[in-house]
């Protein structure tokens, strides 16, 4: 759409959160169930996140792995 054209012309853009590593500088935790995928990478996006001009002005709300609990 113009609109989202107009924003990323100005410099908007979405962070990239999906199987990346948990960085607190652009992430905010929301949960963090166990799971069979590493330790500490985002698993899902629960709200996209977007810098403007590089700088954060909403972090991603995402669901972060805990890792395999010791009872599994």
């Amino acid at each position: 759409t113009k609109i989202l054209k107009n924003f990323t012309e100005e410099g908007l853009e979405k962070i990239e959160a999906e199987n990346k590593e948990f960085d607190p500088m652009f992430h905010e935790a929301l949960a963090c169930p166990p799971s069979e995928v590493e330790k500490d990478k985002v698993i899902s996006v629960i709200q996209n996140g977007y810098l403007l001009n590089n700088k954060v002005i909403r972090p991603a709300k995402v669901a972060v792995s805990a890792g395999l609990t010791d009872a599994e």
